[in-house]
């Protein structure tokens, strides 16, 4: 079962951003619980190119613990990260998109979140 109302609005709030390898970078985004109850969620990364994740450094994400947002909170959520100078030069855009899934309370679910590139 789906809740597709765990995390409304689960977007970057920059759709993309321009990054240098070796520089720290930011991203926030933004979620809404719509639910009538508290819910508490894990966020799991995804990297296209897939071989990016071995390049991508993260500093600081909420995806390393997990999220518990009430009726109704709206909360940025920051992603601080460093690409490694050892990029292939080849890639161009590195799109980064988590699935929350839903870890306690009510029906297990899961929403997908949009994506954050870097060029």
């Amino acid at each position: 079962d789906v809740d597709t109302r765990f995390f409304d609005g689960n977007q970057p709030l920059a759709a993309s951003i321009d990054v240098h390898p070796g520089a720290v970078n930011q991203v926030e985004y933004e979620m809404v619980n719509e639910t009538g109850r508290a819910v508490t969620g894990q966020a799991i990364p995804s990297y296209l190119p897939r071989n990016a994740a071995e390049y991508f450094r993260k500093l600081d994400c909420f995806c390393f613990t997990k999220q518990t947002l009430q009726p109704g909170e709206r909360r940025r959520m920051p992603v601080v990260f460093v690409l490694d100078g050892e990029l292939p030069a080849d890639v161009h855009t590195i799109t980064l998109s988590y699935t929350f899934f839903e870890v306690e309370g009510g029906s297990a679910g899961e929403q997908k979140g949009s994506a954050a590139r870097g060029s």
